[in-house]
């Protein structure tokens, strides 16, 4: 925030004018005070672009755009004057930094807050996209950090989705770093390419530093198109969600809905509280705060003298300062109404109305191919018969009654009067995903008799019902607390070990888990199971720390450190009763100027006993691939990046025993039962332990098999097409029986009770089903009614009767 220059402006409009908050190719932006009190960023276009007839036009785009817009996530235009000899648009001030600027300055941001901002962001997608438009420059110096969440701004290169560029053509928009593919090659680019940015934006915001690099434009371009994003330094579950933003083919995008609902199951508002952003960069937002307070009293207490601006503006940096030109922004819960003439206005509440007399906001036309898509958008809302659009979470279906939705303001034609007041804008509502969640909240297990269309080849109804045989068991108990960890519980003599964020272990008793019996504070996010060893559960800690509690009490035994040459991730086994298995990085430190360089993966063999850790080599093709392996006392198997199945000694540092072959579509997860190894892709295969021979093998007729699971003498493993589950002799590969169901999740293991497996549904607000080990009979389906996002059911068996099912920040012990 710097002092008006003479050749400023004094005023514009009603608005008078009393600091400068940055400049850019468009434009210069001002702070500026309304008649009643209101601060207000004036956006001023620069004269020599005021003179090109055709980026009026542009410019008149811009703002009907910024204006059709809502949510609570976005920057209200109060004011625009687009066809003035100086065109101008006032939108609401922001105290607060860039996503840019709080980075910079104070680094990378917590977990916690990533997630947050990024359910405020896909949030302010959902309101763009919902008028046709798509941003196409989201990055982080266009994301304000308020105290009450993110506020995305500048539109000024906005595209409608009918293809109508709001900018120039001929010219590559957006800035390089947080492209998408399809604008880096010049394709069509629609609302998914926003998705892809904000998985850019939400990179650098955990990593502190953009996802692509390149030493010039071409090779940095090249890498958004064909390469990987750089998402070692991004944390669980941070670099998941980011990896469903950042596929290469839009249609496998995330849908910034669901997007936001892995990011806060809740609803957004439940997390952008007061208190979401840090310590230092919430100092920065009340450091904005202050100097507008201080602006406003010396507004009050001066009158700058004729010609000149105000001179004594007290000096603060701006959240604007380091954008290109800080442009219109949306609408917050104002709503714009279309006459039939293709006029818009802005109508706002009555409440908080200025003293009559104010000048009035002048409609401005919409462009004519915006006037239908926007009248349109103001319809009733779809009656509770109607379908809903793919992906689309607000479905009908969804609500116990049409009047659970909150409807947005509705729009009212502008008063006749020669000079109405301005309004304020009226409160923020509460976004739909809040009204949807706290709709699905009060669902409860799916009653008998449900009936679900089973689906066969290419995922078509097969004609086949496939109708539970009765209700689910009710819950024992039910834990409510923080989110848990996407790990299940791990049982241990009547309890059940869990992980939760931000970083603590808990103890559930089986019979009664609604309240702890005792916690542990102080592990890493590691997405994995606790594991039991050496007579304690083991968990990992900071850098390359490993913690043993007392499964019994809570009690801490042990801490090893191994020092800051290593960083341990991942828990991956445990075997002997004293030793672990460890995936890190073995950090290779060189000055200090220089920084770390680190290996991108290695194993470690950690004994407890002997505090210890021994390095496991690992072949540069297993560098990067998700291990998941099964770890016994004598081997370390799992699928490598050749698409094999590798096995390694665990006594001698981890030669490589044998690999098997098994082609393209080998999946991660294998299984093991006595002397044999199970691994799944277009067959499901059972090979010799210890020497990899090939014992038999089941092709699926078709898809694919997808999941395993094992226990007594059969396996079971998740088949795609169509979808259901498959039970096989283990030992000779004889078909035991196959459960036809609806669609299935695949990305985590089969549960295996001693009556029943258990199975999760693609849709997690499906929970899970239940199927009859010894007939193959689909027993019950039950869930909590409630979407999640990325956030799936966690199932864990005891074997003793016991189930514990764990859907984000709840846990359901199951008599079973």
């Amino acid at each position: 925030m710097k002092p008006l220059r003479p050749d400023d402006p004094e005023r514009l409009g009603p608005y008078r004018l009393v600091a400068r908050l940055g400049a850019g190719g468009m434009g210069r932006v001002y702070l500026g005070t309304s008649p009643d009190g209101r601060t207000v960023a004036v956006k001023v276009i620069r004269p020599e672009m005021a003179e090109d007839k055709n980026f009026r036009i542009r410019f008149r785009r811009e703002v009907a755009a910024a204006a059709a817009v809502g949510g609570m996530y976005t920057v209200p235009v109060v004011d625009a004057a687009p066809d003035e000899e100086t065109p101008w648009l006032a939108t609401d001030y922001i105290p607060g930094p860039t996503l840019a600027e709080a980075v910079e300055e104070h680094g990378a941001l917590p977990v916690e807050t990533v997630l947050a901002l990024g359910a405020g962001i896909a949030e302010a997608l959902i309101a763009v996209h919902a008028e046709g438009l798509v941003h196409r420059d989201l990055k982080p110096s266009n994301v304000l950090l308020a105290a009450d969440g993110p506020r995305v701004i500048d539109f000024g290169i906005v595209r409608a989705r009918d293809g109508y560029e709001l900018t120039g053509s001929g010219a590559l928009f957006g800035s390089l770093d947080y492209m998408c593919p399809e604008q880096a090659t010049g394709d069509p680019m629609g609302p998914e390419g926003d998705v892809f940015c904000l998985g850019s934006v939400l990179a650098f915001a955990a990593s502190g530093h953009a996802p692509f690099t390149g030493a010039a434009a071409a090779a940095l371009l090249y890498q958004v198109v064909h390469g990987s994003p750089d998402l070692t330094a991004v944390p669980e579950p941070l670099d998941k969600i980011i990896s469903l933003c950042h596929a290469k083919d839009p249609a496998l995008r995330v849908l910034p809905d669901r997007l936001s609902a892995a990011c806060a199951p809740g609803g957004a508002e439940l997390v952008l509280t007061e208190g979401w952003l840090p310590a230092p960069v919430a100092a920065m937002v009340a450091e904005r705060r202050a100097a507008v307070t201080d602006l406003d009293r010396l507004t009050r207490s001066l009158t700058p003298a004729p010609g000149r601006g105000l001179g004594r503006v007290p000096a603060a940096r701006s959240s604007y300062e380091t954008a290109a030109a800080v442009t219109a922004a949306p609408v917050s819960s104002a709503v714009t109404a279309v006459a039939a003439d293709g006029t818009a206005d802005v109508v706002h509440g009555a409440e908080g109305a200025s003293a009559v007399g104010s000048p009035r906001l002048e409609p401005f036309p919409l462009p004519d191919d915006l006037v239908a898509e926007r009248s349109t958008a103001l319809t009733a809302p779809t009656s509770a018969g109607a379908s809903a659009a793919p992906g689309d979470l607000t479905a009908p279906t969804a609500l116990t009654s049409p009047t659970a939705l909150i409807a947005p303001d509705t729009p009212t034609a502008p008063t006749a009067s020669a000079a109405p007041p301005h309004h304020r804008a009226p409160a923020r509502s509460v976004s739909r995903r809040a009204v949807l969640v706290a709709t699905a909240a009060a669902g409860t297990a799916l009653a008998a008799g449900a009936v679900f269309v089973a689906r066969g080849t290419g995922g078509q109804p097969t004609g086949q019902a496939v109708r539970p045989l009765g209700p689910p068991p009710e819950p024992a108990w039910v834990y409510r607390g923080g989110p848990l960890l996407q790990a299940p519980a791990v049982f241990h003599e009547g309890t059940a070990l869990m992980k939760t964020r931000p970083g603590a272990m808990i103890c559930l008793d089986v019979e009664n888990g609604a309240q702890p019996k005792w916690v542990y504070q102080g592990i890493s996010l590691s997405p994995t199971p606790v594991l039991l060893t050496s007579d304690a559960a083991v968990a990992l800690g900071t850098g390359a720390t490993l913690i043993g509690v007392d499964p019994a009490s809570g009690a801490e035994r042990f801490t090893l450190d191994f020092g800051e040459d290593y960083q341990f991730d991942q828990l991956l086994g445990s075997y002997d009763g004293y030793a672990v298995s460890v995936l890190g990085a073995s950090l290779e430190r060189q000055s200090t100027e220089q920084g770390v360089a680190t290996s991108t993966s290695t194993v470690f063999g950690v004994n407890l006993k002997a505090h210890q850790a021994l390095i496991i080599p690992v072949d540069p093709e297993d560098v990067g691939i998700p291990l998941q392996p099964l770890i016994t006392s004598d081997y370390f198997i799992y699928a490598d990046g050749l698409r094999n199945v590798a096995v390694r000694n665990t006594r001698d540092g981890g030669s490589l025993l044998w690999r098997h072959q098994v082609g393209y579509d080998l999946r991660p997860g294998l299984a093991a039962l006595g002397r044999t190894v199970f691994a799944i892709g277009s067959e499901l295969i059972a090979l010799d332990l210890p020497t990899g021979r090939l014992r038999w093998k089941a092709k699926a007729e078709r898809g694919m098999y997808a999941s395993l699971g094992a226990g007594g003498n059969t396996v079971y493993a998740i088949g795609t097409d169509p979808y259901g589950v498959h039970a096989f002799n283990a030992s000779n590969g004889a078909r035991r029986w196959f459960c036809e169901t609806p669609r299935l999740g695949i990305d985590n293991p089969i549960a295996v009770g001693a009556h029943a497996v258990y199975v999760p549904a693609l849709e997690n607000k499906n929970g899970f089903y239940a199927i009859d080990t010894a007939s193959g009979r689909l027993l019950w389906n039950f869930t909590d009614g409630r979407e999640t996002g990325i956030n799936d059911w966690q199932l864990s068996c005891d074997g003793a009767g016991h189930l514990v099912a764990q859907h984000f920040d709840r846990a359901y012990g199951l008599p079973v």
